[in-house]
């Protein structure tokens, strides 16, 4: 069982001073996950038909017609980058949209807005914001990233560098049945919940990706405190 569920550091800050600050967010990405209807989408023609199937077709489909929006949302965060982050333009890269995906490359992070059909309904777009690759993480916890990006994500995501026996880490949890923790799981182990008393979300664990998702959006900095309250719980499992 990891050492202690006392979540002893409890900052980013603990983090980013460590002696290879870049592995604390190495494999680590801030997420948000929002939906729309297909018909609202600025390309969705007369002429269209709304999807009543997920496929790769149907799919590329959404990357098309949602190329507006996506292009819309690239040039927002473009000027806010330059205004709140002080980047000039030969410090960001930018992708246009291609295949429902668009990107920012920056010096501190890489940013994505990705469009594509709900497979588990047709008539919805999945929007995706993301911000991964981050080269400078201890600048996270400043104030202009707050700023540059307000309550934008409710999720963190971390792909450890080899698989998570999640089987494992449900025996070791009821084992040792910590307080202030609770958890559920499916019947083959494929996946498991868990609640941390103090921490206002919850963890999904599956076999290639740990997930905390809060209730409410929140800064960058604020996810990431809570994100490593929980990793710190997870220290003695292979993979964190």
């Amino acid at each position: 069982m990891p050492n202690g569920w006392g979540c002893e550091c409890e900052s980013i800050n603990c983090f980013i001073m460590s002696p290879e600050p870049k592995s604390s967010l190495f494999n680590v990405t801030l997420a948000r996950h929002q939906r729309s209807r297909v018909k609202a989408l600025r390309g969705f023609k007369k002429t269209h038909q709304v999807p009543d199937e997920f496929n790769d077709h149907t799919n590329s489909f959404i990357g098309r017609i949602a190329a507006e929006e996506l292009s819309e949302d690239l040039d927002l965060r473009f000027a806010d980058f330059r205004k709140s982050l002080g980047f000039k333009r030969v410090d960001m890269n930018v992708s246009e949209p291609d295949g429902g995906f668009g990107t920012i490359v920056t010096p501190w992070f890489d940013y994505q807005i990705s469009a594509s059909l709900a497979e588990d309904d047709p008539t919805e777009v999945i929007w995706r914001r993301q911000l991964s690759e981050f080269r400078k993480p201890e600048m996270m916890s400043a104030p202009e990233v707050s700023t540059a990006f307000g309550n934008l994500f409710d999720t963190v995501e971390l792909l450890p560098p080899s698989g998570i026996d999640v089987s494992e880490f449900i025996d070791q949890i009821e084992d040792s049945t910590p307080s202030g923790v609770t958890l559920d799981y499916d019947r083959t182990a494929a996946w498991c919940v868990i609640g941390i008393k103090g921490i206002a979300g919850q963890v999904r664990l599956t076999g290639d990706l740990l997930s905390l998702v809060v209730h409410q959006p929140q800064p960058p900095a604020k996810l990431l405190d809570s994100f490593f309250q929980v990793r710190s719980c997870f220290a003695g499992i292979e993979g964190f």
